[in-house]
């Protein structure tokens, strides 16, 4: 009778792990109920919303749909088969609800950027080849899922996410990437709910954002340079290794009279315009960063009037009236083209060295009452976060900001890993805190089979903060800098399938991470990133 008992109950447990290998959502929703039957699109099918806000999401969705399917895919104010639908309005909460049965899918959130959430859900729910071109997919699947059907399971998801900032930089300075590929990279983030794209725009190898004020930023010989030796790294692997994906692309290179073929690129007003409407559909932020007073060797190249010594050489003279008015000038371009209160300042690894041997910022050192050079760069993030705040944003910047004091309004993105205590003093003085130490997001860094569980598994959040410490926890992101990612494919290789635990790490409370829970969900996910095209990192691979 045991034997048998023993023998329904594996049976059963059987059948609720074949149940439940249907859904396998990243990051890990709060809680999912799932029941039988399925929602079967049908061949004329309607997206419908009840708020003129989520006019976007659904024609969104629609283009996911009309795109990978074929089916006759409409949206409209009303309701609809798929109905995306908000309640007591709230722009800060990203809480959404997920039912699906048999009639059809119903999404509710309480803000836009919810809604948004639970159609990357809802992606993740419908066949991997929702995420194909139906004119790329072979031609026997007649454009649907895999088993002939276009199909959701039934379920119930109530989600909610632990940190609401879940984000990736990247860095188009070192090695460029075009409009299209960071839309590619954007459509990649809103589908594992990552929400905050932080932009790379200028750096001593380049300045990629047209400005208006300073059109020589963007010159031949400023947004595009010479060979360095990151490509010739760059082309040594490549060549060793027979991989292409090392390659400098030929695209990004033009002929210039006296200076020959120089590399480069940048984005124009218009482009960036485009590329901050396209996030924000997606329910993502753009957070853009113009480094200063350091990494400014473009500037400083183009402007030498901007440097110390006016030889061209970085960071900013800060005793200059001209340069804070250039920084100010700079700025204002910014505030118009990107609306998200966050705007980074950059401040790290500057050469204070330089100023100390500056008269004019000896004469604003004493003329600001302040001790040393490290006061310099204060009185300087100070000055700008004033300026910041008087234009409706709020200053951000890398964790040296903290040297030679701070304002409590300002965020401090903690990079230095191996300076553990950042965090704990950071939030002691009351300022929040986005985490992305190199220690575990770097995703230029190298990886090898243990990469991924060192992510998923580590303490990320440090675990000595006490519970107000915490509440100025805003979230985390990764950091893709690409002085050694020279291709979308390279990129790719270095970001996936690490965007994943990232994303999972961000919104998945502490106590409900689980390795052996993520791995099998993660592993299904790989055919969902091949449909996408993606050329991530295999699992257990040898390859460097």
């Amino acid at each position: 009778m045991k034997k048998r008992l023993a023998l329904c109950m594996t049976c059963l447990l059987m059948g609720i792990g074949t149940a439940m290998a249907t859904v396998n959502i990243i990051p890990k929703p709060t809680k999912v109920t799932e029941r039988e039957g399925s929602f079967a699109l049908p061949k004329d099918l309607t997206i419908g919303y009840n708020h003129a806000s989520l006019a976007p999401a659904a024609a969104y969705l629609q283009e996911i749909l009309t795109r990978s399917t074929e089916l006759l895919v409409r949206s409209k104010a009303g309701k609809g088969r798929i109905q995306l639908t908000l309640i007591l309005p709230d722009e800060t909460n990203e809480d959404y609800e997920l039912l699906s049965d048999k009639k059809g899918v119903l999404i509710t959130a309480h803000s836009y950027r919810g809604i948004i959430n639970g159609i990357a859900t809802l992606r993740q729910l419908l066949p991997v080849e929702v995420e194909q071109d139906k004119m790329m997919r072979n031609p026997e699947k007649n454009g649907k899922g895999s088993d002939g059907r276009w199909e959701v399971p039934a379920v119930s998801i109530q989600d909610s996410p632990n940190f609401h900032w879940r984000g990736l930089m990247l860095d188009p300075v070192r090695h460029f990437f075009s409009v299209e590929e960071t839309k590619r990279l954007l459509d990649q983030m809103a589908l594992y709910k990552l929400n905050k794209f932080h932009w790379h725009l200028s750096d001593n190898e380049g300045f990629r954002m047209e400005v208006k004020a300073y059109p020589e930023l963007t010159g031949d010989t400023v947004a595009w340079r010479r060979f360095n030796g990151h490509d010739r790294e760059c082309l040594n692997r490549a060549a060793k290794e027979n991989n292409p994906a090392m390659l400098i692309p030929w695209k990004y290179f033009k002929e210039v009279e006296g200076f020959g073929e120089l590399y480069g690129g940048y984005y124009t007003q218009d482009e960036i315009r485009d590329v901050v409407d396209y996030a924000a559909v997606r329910g993502i932020d753009i957070i853009p960063e113009i480094d200063m007073p350091g990494h400014n060797g473009a500037a400083c190249y183009c402007y030498r009037w901007l440097s110390c010594t006016q030889n061209g050489r970085e960071p900013l003279c800060l005793g200059r009236q001209s340069t804070i008015d250039f920084a100010e000038k700079v700025y204002d371009e910014v505030f118009k083209l990107f609306p998200y209160e966050y705007v980074s300042i950059g401040g790290d690894e500057v050469n204070r060295r330089r100023w100390s041997e500056c008269e004019e910022c000896k004469k604003r050192i004493e003329a600001e009452g302040l001790k040393d050079v490290s006061e310099l760069q204060a009185w300087f993030t100070k000055h700008m976060e004033r300026y910041f705040n008087a234009h409706g944003r709020r200053i951000l910047g890398w964790d040296e900001i903290l040297e030679g004091g701070l304002s409590k309004t300002a965020t401090v993105h903690w990079w230095r890993g191996d300076h553990p205590d950042v965090a704990q003093k950071s939030t002691s003085m009351g300022n929040e805190v986005v985490l992305c130490p190199f220690t575990f997001l770097y995703f230029d860094y190298a990886q090898d089979d243990n990469t991924l569980r060192k992510i998923y598994d580590g303490d990320i959040v440090p675990v000595d903060l006490t519970p107000a410490q915490l509440k100025l926890i805003k979230g985390m992101q990764a950091n893709i800098w690409c002085e050694r990612i020279p291709t979308e494919a390279r990129m790719q290789w270095m970001v996936f399938p690490r965007a994943l635990a990232l994303a999972e790490k961000a919104w998945t409370p502490r106590t409900d991470q689980h390795w052996d829970d993520f791995l099998p969900r993660l592993q299904s996910h790989l055919t969902r990133l091949e449909a996408m095209g993606i050329q991530y990192r295999p699992l257990q691979t040898k390859r460097p």
